[in-house]
């Protein structure tokens, strides 16, 4: 007998479940009821809580003993639940879930179900996504992934033979949350190129918008309004949730409410009801647009959109996208079963990694998938005026995960006391650190003393496969790995949105321009060094206090980025170089200087300012050259020359600010001499430490 792994969609309002059979394609497992489907609802009112059809019954009469619609909280440790003298958490909650589909498929199948792959919106947080680890090992399960839904509807998709290039759209509507992601997809490789959502918006919103509309009409006729009573407002939105659902194929419907009493019904029309409820679906696809700019792509160069999630099912949804691209979405998938489907084809995968003794193969080949997270890592940090606390951007999101990033900390240290260095890790796109989900506090212990200097920690931080963040640390001098400790997120972290107050270390501002010739030798492998090395010393720098601005100079002179601490704008500064170059848009000669520019970039800076000036031919006017370098250096700006090929070597001395800042290299070893200016920048930088009172 062949040992199952299970795919499950733990949905909001629904969950799936399904399993790569001995043919190797993807089958839903039926639950004990015999249907595909599973309410996400759990009654408290017997002895045992009692999960899916009976607990939605349950709340069809108006019981108040049910939980539901949990997941739109999972993760957060201030949200509970209090049945017969227990209180549950949402991880709790969902292990209730996860032990009845555990239950029922060990049933049908007639065997112990021990590995499964479950799948979260592709919004989730790193909360979010630990807590459902979690949630699947108190089922009892061994968690071999969690993968985003959309990614997993994708994955489905392309078991089906995909000869040629497609760029897809993911639409997943479900009950309680919306995600969208742009995917290319091609006879190997399901790559994922950006997600977007709001883990606040599904089909719920569109049965509040029903109830909260009826009871209105309700209070004007009757002067009562039924939402103030719990027990009414259950019922009135089951049966919201109901007309909706019979609107797919229906024009019009009557719907009554009956409070204390008092009776009323009303007309309503499946043109209504989407006029009632279009800022909805307009949230959905602002959201499908903000993607697809992600994704570099436009509504032209999407072939195929996927819907996923029960609230696809709604007719305004397909109508929707049809508007936009000119055809109906793609037919032939299962809106309800597609995401379990898909992860069951990840639990297959997964187990064949672990097993090497394949019993049985994919009916289909399946494809590698490379995905991405949907969030900006980040860390607090204090701006270069110590007047407020930021948030320094470290892994931009809709990065391919898995993916680390390293950032240098200087620290100062003491012989007596215990060095640490805490980290507050963010998640999200503001500057403003409560604008962001604070992940927790990592604490960094164990940093060995060094007199007089300040020590050097390059502090490692990963999302995994999972989309699960890890941060790790290395004291440079000793070469070993620190102990990292995360804490929770005290319950006042105010302070983050007040100008600093306490005494905190910090390292000097620091400001370097990096200047890449652009002239006609560059061409091919020179340049394409030239823009890993200069990306590579991005990454390496600490961007919580440095700024760095990315500079193209031949004939003519171009910044491609003023000076910015955005890893991502940097990197697209970096990646501008080659078109310019392509474009010829600066010419191919060597007429023009980078000093000039870099003088009006750096002068107003407060800190350490470096010019790192990369070039591999002779200079036409050096004599002007020499004197814009000299400027810069009166200025107490400090210029590294680097130079290969056919560089004059005599005149990078006359332009570096010393000898020791004059370096000839070679073409293959750029990405080393930058990488090596990192690191002498960092330990040269003196740690100073502020108080604020």
């Amino acid at each position: 007998m062949s040992s199952y792994s299970l795919g499950i969609d733990l949905g909001t309002t629904y969950s799936v479940m399904a399993i790569v059979d001995e043919s190797g394609r993807p089958t839903v497992i039926k639950n004990l009821e015999g249907k595909a489907t599973t309410p996400s609802v759990i009654y408290f009112g017997d002895e045992s809580p009692i999960v899916g059809d009976e607990a939605k019954d349950q709340q069809a009469f108006g019981s108040v003993e049910v939980a539901s619609f949990f997941k739109r909280v999972m993760g957060d440790p201030h949200f509970t639940y209090d049945f017969n003298g227990k209180t549950y958490d949402t991880i709790e909650l969902s292990s209730l879930i996860l032990q009845k589909l555990k239950s029922d498929a060990e049933e049908e199948l007639g065997q112990e179900i021990k590995n499964a792959v479950i799948t979260v919106p592709a919004y989730f947080n790193n909360s979010q996504r630990e807590a459902t680890i979690k949630a699947g090992e108190l089922a009892g399960f061994h968690v071999l992934r969690i993968i985003n839904e959309p990614t997993a509807a994708a994955i489905a998709y392309g078991l089906n033979e995909v000869k040629d290039t497609r760029n897809i759209m993911v639409y997943d509507l479900g009950g309680g949350t919306f995600d969208v992601t742009i995917a290319n997809i091609n006879e190997d490789e399901i790559k994922v190129l950006s997600t977007n959502g709001d883990h606040s918006l599904g089909g719920k919103d569109w049965d509040d918008r029903l109830a909260a509309h009826f009871c209105e009409q309700f209070e004007l006729e009757h002067a009562m309004d039924p939402l103030e009573d719990e027990d009414a407002l259950n019922e009135i939105l089951v049966d919201c949730e109901n007309a909706k659902k019979n609107l797919t194929d229906l024009s019009k419907l009557n719907l009554s409410i009956v409070y204390k009493g008092n009776k009323s019904t009303f007309e309503l029309t499946r043109e209504s009801f989407e006029n009632l409820t279009s800022d909805l679906i307009e949230r959905t696809w602002d959201l499908a647009g903000l993607a697809l700019s992600d994704g570099n792509l436009s509504w032209n160069d999407i072939d195929d959109v996927i819907l996923v999630g029960g609230s696809t099912k709604m007719p305004m949804v397909s109508a929707f996208i049809e508007q936009q691209i000119g055809k109906p979405p793609l037919k032939g998938l299962n809106v309800d079963e597609v995401v379990a489907c898909g992860a069951a084809i990840q639990a297959k995968i997964e187990m064949d990694k672990l097993n090497p003794k394949i019993t049985y193969s994919l009916g289909a080949s399946y494809k590698k998938v490379q995905d991405v997270m949907s969030h900006t890592l980040g860390m607090v940090a204090i701006n270069e005026e110590y007047t407020q606390y930021v948030t320094s951007k470290i892994i931009p999101k809709n990065k391919p995960i898995p993916i680390t990033e390293q950032r240098p900390y200087q620290l100062k240290t003491s012989a007596h006391n215990e060095n640490t260095l805490e980290v507050y890790v963010t998640q999200g796109e503001s500057n403003l650190p409560l604008e962001c989900n604070i992940l927790g506090k990592y604490t960094v212990s164990n940093i060995k003393h060094i007199p007089q200097d300040a020590v050097s920690i390059d502090v490692a931080y990963s999302y995994d496969e999972n989309g699960v963040v890890a941060v790790t640390a290395v004291q440079k001098e000793t070469g070993k790995t620190l102990n990292v400790i995360k804490e929770p997120v005290p319950d006042d972290i105010s302070w983050m949105g007040r100008p600093p107050v306490e005494e905190v270390n910090m390292v000097e501002p620091i400001s370097v321009v990096i200047a890449i010739d652009l002239s006609g030798s560059m061409a091919g492998t020179p340049l394409k060094k030239a823009r890993a090395a200069a990306a590579d010393f991005v990454s390496k720098m600490d961007l919580s206090y440095t700024h760095i601005s990315i500079m193209g100079f031949a004939n003519k002179v171009r910044v491609t980025e003023p000076l910015s601490q955005d890893q991502s704008r940097l990197e697209a500064g970096i990646e501008q170089l080659q078109s310019l170059y392509d474009r010829t848009s600066l010419g191919i000669g060597n007429n023009a200087e980078p000093f000039t520019e870099s003088f009006k970039l750096l002068q107003p800076r407060v800190g350490v300012r470096y010019v790192i000036v990369l070039t591999d031919g002779v200079w036409y006017d050096q004599d002007h050259a020499i004197k814009m370098a000299k400027r810069c250096e009166r200025e107490g700006m400090e210029i590294i020359a680097i130079g290969f090929g056919k560089a004059d070597s005599r005149f990078l001395g006359k332009i570096a600010t010393s000898d020791e800042n004059a370096l000839f290299t070679n073409v293959n070893e750029l990405q080393q001499s930058f990488s090596k200016i990192a690191q002498e920048i960092n330990t040269k930088v003196s740690a100073l430490t502020f108080s604020k009172k």
